[in-house]
C-alpha cells in the first residue's frame, strides 16, 4: 500500500489549538461497518455503544515532561532533547535538534548543570543514546526543567499540563500522550462501569514510533519501533474470558483503537 493513499486535505482551521473545557464534549465519528452509515456525535455518546459484559481496556501510561532545552558544553550552542525510552540505568534513547553536531563524547547541559547528558552512541534520523548525570530523582529534575512534548501542529503553549494526560494516567514513561484516551472523564468512566462494562488497564509507553516519519513509499516496508508494555495476569484473564464470549461481547482498546 503506497503512502500517497493516505493523503487527504486537512484545513488548519480544523486543528484545535486548545482543549475543550469538557473533555467528553469532543466530536465523535461513528461508522456502521455493515451499512456504511456515518453519525457525527459527541464523545460522551460512546456509552451507547457498550453493552454489559464488554471490556474496555485503557492505557494508563503517563506522559513525561520529556522535552529539554539546553546548551552544548563545548560550544554553548542551543540544543533541544526529547527523551524517548530508558535503555538501562541512566542511559536513554533520545531525539536531538540539531543532531548532526552531537557526537560521541559530547555533553549537553540542562538547567545550569542540574542534568548533564553525555552522548555514548549515535543512531540514525537524529537518534542518540545519552547517559544522564544528575543529583536526586530524575522525575523531579524533569518536573523542574522539562516541558510536555506537544505535537508540532499544536502552536499554543499548554496552560495546564494535566490536560495532556488522561484522567487515569499512572505509570510515567511516555514521550507523547495516548490521545484517544484524553476524551474520557471520571464521570463518563463511572457511567460506563455502572452499565456493567469491565474496565481494565495495560501500560504501553509511547516512544520513537510516534515521532519517526514514514520514509518509504510502501507502508509494508516501514520498520516500526518497539515500545515497552506491561499487562497483569488479572487483565490477561479478564480479556481471555471476554474473548471466549466474543459472540456477544467486545473488547475496546484505548489508545489502541481497534475492536477485537
Amino acid at each position: 500500500m503506497n503512502i500517497e493513499e493516505f493523503d487527504y486535505d486537512l484545513p488548519e482551521s480544523l486543528i484545535a489549538q486548545t482543549p475543550l473545557k469538557d473533555r467528553d464534549h469532543s466530536r465523535l465519528l461513528v461508522m456502521d461497518r455493515e451499512t456504511g452509515e456515518m453519525k457525527h456525535l459527541h464523545f460522551k455518546d460512546i456509552i451507547e455503544y457498550f453493552r454489559p459484559g464488554d471490556t474496555l481496556v485503557l492505557n494508563d501510561t503517563r506522559v513525561m515532561p520529556a522535552r529539554l532545552f539546553g546548551l552544548k558544553e563545548e560550544t554553548g550552542a542551543k540544543v533541544e532533547m526529547l527523551m524517548l525510552t530508558q535503555i538501562e540505568g541512566n542511559d536513554w534513547e533520545v531525539l536531538l535538534k540539531p543532531a548532526k553536531r552531537i557526537k560521541v563524547g559530547n555533553k549537553l547541559n540542562f538547567g545550569n548543570g542540574k542534568i548533564i547528558a553525555e552522548c555514548i552512541k549515535e543512531m540514525d534520523q537524529g537518534g542518540r543514546i545519552m547517559r544522564l548525570h544528575y543529583e536526586g530523582i530524575l522525575q523531579e529534575r524533569l518536573d523542574e526543567l522539562g516541558e510536555m512534548p506537544l505535537p508540532p501542529y499544536i502552536k499554543e503553549r499548554l496552560d495546564d499540563p494535566d490536560r495532556y494526560q488522561t484522567v487515569y494516567a499512572k505509570e510515567s514513561g511516555s514521550a507523547a500522550a495516548p490521545t484517544a484516551g484524553l476524551h474520557f472523564t471520571d464521570e463518563l468512566l463511572t457511567e460506563i462501569k455502572n452499565k456493567g462494562v469491565n474496565i481494565a488497564f495495560v501500560t504501553l509507553h509511547v516512544g520513537l514510533g510516534t515521532f519517526r516519519p514514514v520514509s518509504v513509499d510502501d507502508v509494508n516496508d516501514h520498520e516500526m519501533h518497539s515500545e515497552y508494555y506491561q499487562m497483569t495476569q488479572e487483565t490477561a484473564d479478564l480479556l481471555n474470558d471476554t474473548k471466549v464470549q466474543r459472540t456477544s461481547h467486545y473488547i475496546s482498546w484505548y489508545n489502541f483503537n481497534t475492536y477485537t
